[in-house]
């Protein structure tokens, strides 16, 4: 008797991941018109708008107009993190563990929470015109202490770059953590038929390296340094002061505590 190896007829999952398009499109236009919405009816409440035609005329003319969309510009920032802020506040912080996915079946409730947060996390980074200045914006008090109390992630430290957190709400970052361009950091990870979620920690002043990849359940111990282009792997504990490298990362070598080298040299070098 033979056996067939044939796997089985599985549900289609493209309409499930249609319905996740069409959220995150009207998502997306929703912030924008909120966004944009709020920013013209407060320029328009504050200062109103210039008297003269918009083209046609000279220098001091065409600034004013500058100047009013100078401040429709900031507003729409202002309101667009608002916005995500005040979307991400009702939803439930999704519970660390293990879900299976079946293709065309309604996935598990904490996924579920997951996928809209996520939707809001595309929206974040994912900025359309004139929201190039969001990440400056969520980086400044008090709107930053909003962000990372009800967005994520919870951080005490502030980056000139804009690194990826693909999972904010499971995201932990402690104070004078330096992070590089194109750094990815995420806090859940996909198998074929299963999603996990698990926390990832980075504590005080970690040196995360340029495109470094950094997978859920990590833990980053005070000091320690992840050299550029670095990968960590899933549930990775990178202990005080070390430094690792790689794809896979390894432990390179450890570095005295941080502070020492500076402190310890004579003050007239």
């Amino acid at each position: 008797m033979s056996t067939s190896n044939t796997p089985p007829d599985l549900p289609d999952p493209r309409n499930g991941l249609r319905a996740f398009l069409v959220l995150d499109g009207a998502l997306r236009l929703g912030l924008w018109v909120v966004a944009l919405t709020g920013a013209l009816a407060t320029v328009s409440a504050l200062d109103g708008w210039p008297q003269h035609a918009l083209f046609g005329g000279g220098l001091y003319e065409s600034w004013a107009w500058v100047d009013k969309f100078v401040w429709v510009i900031f507003f729409f920032n202002v309101y667009y993190v608002l916005a995500l802020v005040a979307l991400r506040l009702p939803i439930p912080t999704p519970r660390e563990g293990t879900y299976r996915i079946v293709p065309g079946k309604i996935p598990p409730g904490e996924l579920i929470k997951a996928m809209l947060i996520g939707a809001l996390t595309k929206a974040r980074y994912e900025v359309p015109f004139p929201g190039f200045l969001v990440h400056h914006v969520a980086n400044l008090p008090v709107l930053s202490f909003l962000m990372s109390r009800i967005f994520g992630p919870r951080t005490r430290s502030t980056n000139v770059t804009d690194p990826l957190y693909l999972d904010p709400y499971g995201i932990e970052v402690g104070k004078n953590v330096v992070v590089g361009y194109g750094a990815i950091i995420s806090a859940h990870a996909q198998m074929r038929d299963t999603i996990e979620i698990k926390k990832t920690v980075i504590e005080d002043n970690v040196l995360i390296g340029g495109n470094v990849i950094i997978y859920h359940g990590c833990r980053i111990k005070n000091g320690a340094v992840l050299m550029g282009g670095a990968v960590l792997r899933p549930g990775t504990v990178v202990g005080e002061n070390e430094v690792w490298g790689g794809i896979p990362a390894k432990h390179i070598k450890t570095l005295p505590p941080y502070g020492v080298e500076e402190s310890s040299r004579p003050l007239d070098e």
